[in-house]
């Protein structure tokens, strides 16, 4: 994003610092304000030696002077000296806690530094001046680049002005919004872009957001002008999606064999192939074609993972344990093996030992959402209605699964239905709505929504919701009808 460089801003703001109320400030030298012009008119001329020794020389009788110190940093600055000007923006702060160009100017190295430390002055930078939405940019941008969206949200909307001239900043505020969950915003604010700033990497992201809101037919229409290079994998990989999830396996497969053509080292293709033949119930087909992947990828602890899974539907049990073993051993910290195995041990109703590896796994990977959600599942298998201690215990592990991930539509079904046995109707309500944010044909999300509006004394929805359930049921079944007709062919 284009941003005033360090010197012109700090500069401009230190012009304004010369009026009556700086050289008032008794932490200030009363003489030194002379000499700050002359400082000044170095730096504007691009003599940042010469102003860094007019500087040093003020200070002398000025020492504790937060502009000469300000003015000094940016002569550092000038001179290449990002940590010696960082120093003496610091030292001005810790006169001048609130003087606003020492903020920024700290501010401004600590970004183009990669602190993190840029946040707190950031903070403190609009704690004063609220309204600098460069400010509100940049602290929106380092939010993200922490993980945090949902704090950043705030600080994007507060400098929408600027994303008419600044089209990064708009995109990041829309990948923001898809983050935390929030996919039509999402895809409302991409829209915009593909209108003022059309290029294929926008075009893609808005078919994307469109296929991920089922709007499939929408998403072909915007992804079709992209078809024509048949050599953008990542084109063909989503044009696949879009064809499954309409229901025409045969062109999305058709797509699909183009892109492990086109990028035969890519996992991602062979995934999304083994996802297509096991919808399909073709496990076999899935798991040669992930053989022919693992010839050329024979270190990749995914593909091993998910040959597994289809092994395990063909009940070759020792086959797949074996699969999730390797997968472990090429990659001790991928827990999705571990999380296989416990998967298997639930479905034979091993529960205990279930239970446990998904709790050490967790110790282990605290940050994973999946995890937690498989151990809240389990927990919701292994007690009953009236074990509030372990319906609490379930109700945490589900909550934290969608903090980790807001957009975990799953995890927000779990939730509700967790909170309908809890008889937290509200809450219920609260979580089968977010999971029909991300997907309006989510069955089970209806279905808890029901049950939690049957607990409440307002009843006014029930027959609506009964009506929508009956339709995504009557959708559902005819996309199992279809998976059924076709049958992947070796």
């Amino acid at each position: 994003m284009r941003t005033l460089t360090l010197q012109k801003r700090t500069i401009a703001a230190l012009f304004l610092s010369l009026g009556a109320g700086m050289r008032a400030h008794p932490l200030l030298g009363q003489g030194a304000a002379s000499g700050r012009a002359s400082i000044i008119e170095k730096l504007h001329g691009g003599d940042n030696s010469a102003a860094l020794s007019l500087a040093e020389a003020a200070l002398r009788s000025a020492p504790r002077d937060c502009a000469l110190l300000s003015l000094k940093a940016v002569a550092h600055a000038g001179l290449q000296q990002s940590q010696t000007a960082l120093r003496s923006f610091q030292l001005a702060l810790t006169y001048c806690p609130k003087y606003l160009p020492a903020l920024e100017g700290a501010a401004q190295i600590e970004v183009s530094l990669g602190d993190t430390n840029a946040v707190p002055l950031l903070e403190r930078v609009l704690a004063i001046d609220p309204a600098n939405m460069l400010a509100q940019s940049t602290l929106a941008n380092m939010l993200r680049s922490e993980g945090k969206c949902e704090q950043a949200l705030t600080h994007y909307q507060a400098s929408r002005p600027l994303f008419a001239g600044h089209p990064d900043l708009h995109q990041s505020y829309g990948a923001c919004l898809a983050v935390t969950g929030d996919l039509q915003g999402a895809l409302a604010q991409y829209k915009e872009l593909l209108a003022s700033e059309p290029n294929d990497r926008i075009r893609y992201d808005v078919a994307l957001l469109q296929w991920r809101t089922h709007a499939n037919d929408d998403a072909l229409e915007t992804i079709a002008p992209l078809l024509a290079d048949v050599k953008q994998v990542s084109v063909l990989s989503l044009a696949s999606k879009i064809y499954e999830e309409k229901g025409d396996t045969p062109k999305a497969v058709a797509m699909l064999r183009e892109a492990i053509i086109q990028a035969p080292e890519d996992v991602d293709n062979y995934l999304d192939f083994a996802t297509i033949a096991f919808n399909h119930k073709s496990f076999q087909v899935g798991i040669d074609m992930l053989n022919v992947g693992l010839q050329r990828l024979p270190k990749s602890a995914p593909l091993f993972v998910v040959r597994g899974v289809l092994e395990v539907q063909l009940s070759k049990s020792d086959a797949a344990i074996a699969d999730f073993e390797q997968a472990t051993r090429i990659d001790p910290k991928l827990s999705y093996a571990t999380d296989a195995i416990g998967a298997m041990q639930s479905q034979q109703h091993q529960n205990t030992a279930a239970l446990a590896m998904f709790q050490a796994q967790v110790k282990q990977h605290p940050g994973d959402p999946l995890l937690h959600y498989l151990l809240a599942e389990q927990l919701a298998r292994a007690v009953d209605t009236n074990d509030v201690a372990g319906l609490d215990a379930a109700i945490a592990e589900a909550k934290q699964a969608t903090t980790l991930f807001p957009a975990y539509q799953a995890a927000h079904d779990l939730l509700a239905s967790l909170y309908v046995r809890a008889k937290q109707p509200k809450l219920a309500v609260e979580q089968a709505e977010q999971a029909l944010a991300l997907n309006p044909n989510d069955e089970q999300a209806l279905y808890q929504e029901l049950m939690a509006r049957r607990q409440t004394e307002s009843r006014a929805e029930l027959g609506r919701l009964t009506e929508r359930l009956k339709a995504v049921r009557e959708e559902r079944e005819r996309k199992e009808s279809n998976a059924t007709q076709y049958g992947l062919q070796e």
